[in-house]
């Protein structure tokens, strides 16, 4: 039992092929002692590893422009991703979430006067370097990546189901098209700037109701959570 309580993955339903798909997974990371389990156990400090399977789809129709073709199924890859921390895996209330260093990207922490959440904010510094969805030509199946936390579980938390609020966001390009002038047996084509624009996977249901069914620019899903172990 104890190792299924270890890793709490997220089980994405199954949508039709316009969802935005993506994923996120929790994993216990090292202790200072070197114990994994500790991650985990109440009144303990511990890493905690918020794994991004894969990048984001379009489930809202956007066509092509330059070959008239939908962009449904294209994957884009990760350049932003947020996590809640909530007051439980704060210690005793002062112990403000320390998260790993990814180099190529802006980390930021702050609170939430309201609702006494941290909110830990990995955000890439230019294109090159988004985790990618997948090798260039998709060769090697799909790319993950982990963001490290340091936190540390209140000493009253045994038993208690912990969700953590995330956000993984991609950005979508669009291609322009290049001016044509108007031929004998063709009428002239306008120009076509490149466009671009974000969508965002939102990971903060907790009632277990599982992805949205609405097609729009940010799918609802499952947070991930972890249940908190017994200190001995």
């Amino acid at each position: 039992m104890k190792r299924l309580l270890l890793v709490a993955a997220i089980t994405v339903a199954l949508l039709p092929a316009s969802a935005a798909m993506a994923h996120v997974s929790i994993i216990p990371g090292v202790a200072a002692n070197g114990s994994t389990t500790d991650s985990l156990k109440a009144g303990k400090s511990g890493f905690v590893n918020f794994r991004i399977g894969h990048g984001c789809s379009l489930e809202k129709e956007t066509l092509n422009p330059a070959t008239k073709t939908s962009m449904l199924g294209t994957n884009w890859g990760t350049k932003e991703f947020s996590v809640e921390i909530p007051a439980v895996a704060q210690g005793t209330g002062t112990t403000i979430p320390r998260p790993a260093w990814v180099p190529g990207w802006k980390t930021s922490v702050t609170k939430n006067a309201v609702t006494g959440n941290y909110l830990v904010t990995w955000k890439s510094i230019n294109r090159a370097f988004d985790v990618p969805d997948a090798p260039e030509g998709n060769a090697g199946g799909r790319m993950q990546f982990d963001f490290g936390v340091r936190i540390q579980w209140a000493a009253d938390s045994v038993g208690q189901k912990v969700y953590f609020k995330s956000v993984q966001t991609c950005q979508v390009d669009v291609p322009g098209v290049a001016a044509k002038a108007k031929t004998k047996t063709k009428p002239a084509v306008k120009a076509i700037k490149p466009r671009s624009f974000d969508i965002k996977v939102s990971w903060e249901k907790t009632d277990g109701s599982g992805a949205d069914t609405v097609a729009d620019l940010i799918e609802h899903n499952d947070a991930p959570s972890v249940t908190v172990l017994a200190a001995s």
